[in-house]
């Protein structure tokens, strides 16, 4: 009757569990007692040990899987606010600003004493100057964020592990596994998974060994060892659009970036070492947008400080950008204020006009001194888009796939190692048939020996 009481007890347990995240479903089992009455051995059921349903290979797929779609998640938020910047149709954003310049350029060309269609250039010239600011300060407040989602990951991660390492240290010391321990334990294994690409090694004794990337450790039994975000390369060389990598830096102070290339953690890191430099730059790069922000600039500046204006006078420079380093060109590109609409010089040796023709061609123009890297203006400008375009599907593509296949996996775990309530009924109708039977007969034995002992001869 004990064991079928105790028996009772695990499927209580697994019925108020079956919503955990991380319980495996428990099975109680029986030991047959010898039995030999005349050596003293009464037979009979005894508990035995209790056996867990978990299985580390089904686990492990989950993680992976988990891994994976949080890295790309990550990824997509981050791509698709920046993908809006620079918009492929060409309509709004820097590159629809840019091919209203080259139209009001065109319309000028045609009429170039027109003071509408001089006031116009000047108009798009400063509708292009603060598209490019306003990218920049865009990018700059992406990547602020993007560094406090980090800073958050990393402290997620080391609060796992060190609740982790508390799972580890419970299951160590108890004499029999527990599976609500273990049920923590596989939830906060589950949870990092999704924060960074993690290997596990189970040990006999139920814990679990953590190693971040496959390389690091993360947790060794009850030991937990920290890692941090190191953000003080941000503004190098005392300039505050730089954008310097982010690294992750084990408990020894020593760079692990590289192993990261999962999870949430991983995901951010790509968007934060990667995208965000290639088009922003930093001490390594000038950056897609500020090589695009001053090639208009210098072309510009250069075809009109070279031509004359309708009065004779020499050509103004339309732009302004600070020279102070390579980065800074588009956060700071802005118009001349020293220009006037009648200042523009659409006049050169060629024509009348010819100085206004030049700058209206200047996006498709195909002379080396226009194009930047073997690319016309307008064409540069679309690759940026469509390089981000298809960073940020490429992103939501892997998000897409791996959270199918993360529905998949788990699927299999819980067919594996889930409760099933239906189950867990029936069985707990046979063990409480089985506990009445026994109380009969407990009760029989009672009765019979009752009146056997009534059957004896009193002495007296």
């Amino acid at each position: 009757m004990t064991a079928l009481q105790n028996a009772m007890d695990v499927v209580q347990n697994n019925v108020s569990n079956a919503s955990t995240p991380g319980y495996a479903n428990q099975t109680a089992t029986f030991v047959a007692e010898p039995l030999n009455i005349s050596g003293g051995l009464d037979g009979g059921v005894q508990s035995g040990p209790t056996q867990s349903s978990d299985s580390h290979y089904a686990d492990q797929a989950v993680q992976a899987q988990m891994s994976a779609q949080g890295g790309f998640t990550a990824q997509s938020t981050a791509l698709s606010s920046i993908q809006s910047l620079f918009d492929v149709t060409g309509q709004t954003g820097v590159i629809g600003a840019l091919n209203n310049l080259f139209q009001s350029f065109s319309a000028w060309a045609t009429t170039p004493d027109s003071s509408a269609n001089q006031q116009n250039v000047l108009s798009q010239a400063s509708e292009l100057a603060q598209q490019f600011q306003s990218a920049a300060a865009f990018l700059s407040q992406t990547t602020t964020q993007v560094n406090q989602q980090i800073g958050s990951a990393v402290q997620q991660i080391n609060q796992l592990a060190g609740q982790i390492a508390t799972d580890n240290a419970a299951l160590a010391q108890s004499t029999t596994p527990d599976p609500n321990v273990q049920a923590n334990l596989e939830s906060s294994l589950e949870s990092l998974s999704q924060l960074a690409n993690i290997s596990v090694l189970y040990q006999a004794n139920g814990t679990a060994t953590v190693m971040l990337g496959g390389q690091t450790a993360l947790v060794d039994g009850s030991q937990q060892y920290a890692i941090q975000a190191n953000f003080s390369g941000s503004g190098s060389g005392g300039n505050p659009n730089a954008v310097p990598d982010v690294q992750i830096l084990d408990a020894n102070g020593d760079d692990i970036t590289s192993q990261i290339s999962q999870g949430t953690l991983g995901g951010l890191l790509s968007v934060r070492n990667t995208t965000l430099p290639s088009l922003q730059g930093d001490s390594q790069q000038q950056g897609a947008l500020n090589i695009l922000a001053q090639q208009v600039a210098d072309r510009v500046n250069s075809i009109l400080t070279s031509g004359t204006t309708p009065s004779g006078s020499a050509g103004t420079a339309l732009f302004t950008y600070s020279n102070a380093s390579p980065v800074d060109v588009a956060a700071t590109l802005a118009v001349n204020p020293a220009i006037t609409a009648s200042g523009l010089a659409p006049a050169n040796a060629n024509g009348s006009n010819a100085a206004a023709l030049q700058l209206s061609n200047l996006g498709d123009s195909t002379a080396s001194a226009d194009e930047i890297d073997g690319q016309t203006i307008v064409q540069y400008a679309a690759s940026i888009a469509t390089n981000v375009g298809q960073q940020a599907s490429n992103a939501q593509t892997g998000q897409t796939l791996h959270t199918q296949l993360l529905s998949q996996a788990q699927a299999t775990q819980t067919q594996i190692s889930g409760v099933s309530l239906n189950a867990q009924a029936a069985l707990l109708l046979q063990l409480q048939q089985g506990y009445d039977a026994a109380g009969k007969m407990v009760s029989v034995i009672g009765s019979l020996a009752n009146t056997l002992i009534d059957m004896i001869p009193n002495p007296s």
